[in-house]
């Protein structure tokens, strides 16, 4: 937008031709962007606000790891294409976008992963391995395990590569030669963070 400012000289009641006095050129430049982003899972062919990793049945003898990804999505409003413009504001005064894992009350996770439960509450020894799959991906705790643990759970992301909006993940489960038989479950609170 640019803007150009006039002044004309009054005498004694005469109107002089137009003398320019200053002259004064601003330019306004903005970028309109979206306020937030929507975020949804996409694990085993569904999209939703909270994913569900199914592993099916698990038979240890065969020692194979179940392994499944998933993905974070970003997207300006619910069911919308997948990035989110809210970051190129961010981008102007940060370089990376947070990732953290796991929930306030430090019972999501420990250092072998994502804690399961029995059907009965009980902790199972089998865990769920989560590990970045982007190469963009960059863990802010240094000589981790390359998964997500209790002491490695915040993850970083150029504000560019954040703003296309897809993060990927492997899950996958361990132990389960270690486990009883019957169902178990897990929980894993993604909260990403920038402002």
């Amino acid at each position: 937008m640019l803007t150009t400012y006039r002044f004309l000289m009054l005498t004694g009641g005469l109107l002089l031709p137009t003398v320019v006095l200053a002259e004064t050129t601003t330019r306004i430049t903005a970028t309109v962007v979206a306020s937030s982003c929507q975020g949804s899972i996409v694990a085993n062919g569904q999209r939703g606000i909270t994913g569900m990793i199914d592993f099916g049945v698990i038979n240890p003898r065969l020692r194979e790891t179940p392994v499944e990804t998933f993905s974070l999505m970003l997207s300006e409003y619910d069911g919308g294409d997948i990035g989110c413009s809210a970051f190129e504001v961010y981008a102007r005064t940060n370089v990376f976008a947070t990732i953290t894992f796991g929930d306030l009350s430090n019972h999501q996770l420990d250092e072998q992963g994502v804690v399961t439960r029995y059907d009965d509450g009980s902790v199972s020894p089998l865990r769920v391995r989560v590990t970045p799959t982007n190469p963009e991906a960059r863990f802010t705790a240094v000589d981790g395990p390359g998964f997500i643990t209790q002491s490695h759970r915040e993850v970083q992301y150029p504000v560019e590569f954040a703003a296309r909006g897809q993060f990927d993940f492997l899950a996958s489960l361990v132990n389960a030669d270690e486990a009883k038989p019957g169902k178990f479950t897990g929980t894993l609170t993604l909260t990403l963070v920038y402002q």
